[in-house]
């Protein structure tokens, strides 16, 4: 009999071969400048300096992109095995990793200008884990701070997943059809979708050869990483756009929305959102 992962343990396995990962599950050029404009904005009308910075999650791109003068960057993720294994290093006074829980941000209120999550809502159970995470996000946030986010959003016509082995030439990467492919399995927001279940799917349906015989191009490494969905435990989240808003206007009021122009770059915009 098959012995389930620990959550954790997906995340752990994943430290291993994220640096293999591409966009859309990793921030590509476009949405690294969304974040980059929104705190730019923000640094112009704060010109006293010293923004203070938090980053959920340890994403390499974010943190070593080009931040004002001044600034400090605190990342917070779960799993060390994630800082370890991605995290571009601490630097004295301008940015430090931290293993932690978000739900328990060790933080002052009213300490934050900016705070940052790439994809972090499919990583917590909808609505009540996000709504958890908006209180503390909002209570961390200065009165006059933004909250900039990357969710992964499912579309308001869920796909069928046989429908989307027919549109395999609509996909420009591995990762841009298995994202699609976790949304479609999913059936509503407040389930989520087990990853195992996803796995199972890709077995029964015989999708790791469609999927090399439609792009034998793409990397067999990148196709083998469904592997790790196998006996997981971990469950991932897409609600809608107007679903995720449903939530977070609750807590925040919506300042702008970017959406980049790559394939199905609707599922994958940057908001700014301030208390």
């Amino acid at each position: 009999m098959a012995v389930r992962l620990p959550v954790q343990s997906f995340w752990d396995e994943l430290a291993r071969i994220y640096r293999t990962l591409g966009p859309p599950t990793t921030p590509a050029d476009e949405d690294l400048g969304f974040i980059r404009e929104a705190i730019d904005i923000w640094t112009a009308h704060h010109p006293e300096g010293g923004l203070r910075a938090l980053l959920l999650g340890v994403t390499p791109a974010i943190a070593g992109m080009h931040w004002p003068e001044g600034s400090s960057l605190l990342a917070i993720d779960r799993s060390i095995d994630m800082i370890n294994a991605i995290w571009p290093g601490d630097i004295a006074e301008k940015r430090r990793a931290v293993c932690a829980d978000w739900r328990a941000l060790p933080l002052p209120e009213a300490s934050l200008g900016v705070v940052i999550g790439d994809g972090i809502v499919s990583c917590i159970r909808y609505p009540e884990g996000l709504c958890e995470l908006a209180t503390r996000i909002r209570r961390a946030l200065r009165g006059d701070g933004i909250f900039v986010l990357r969710p992964f959003v499912q579309s308001e016509q869920r796909e069928d997943p046989e429908a989307l082995l027919s549109d395999l030439d609509g996909c420009p990467s591995f990762y841009h059809f298995i994202m699609r492919l976790l949304m479609a399995v999913q059936q509503c927001p407040q389930r989520g979708v087990p990853v195992h279940e996803v796995y199972r799917l890709w077995i029964e349906r015989g999708m790791k050869q469609q999927v090399l015989a439609a792009h034998p191009e793409w990397e067999k490494r990148d196709i083998d990483t469904v592997e790790f969905f196998n006996d997981s435990d971990t469950v991932h989240t897409f609600p809608t756009l107007r679903e995720l808003r449903s939530v977070l206007l609750q807590f925040f009021e919506e300042v702008c929305l970017s959406t980049p122009s790559y394939p199905f770059g609707d599922r994958y915009p940057t908001l700014v959102l301030r208390p």
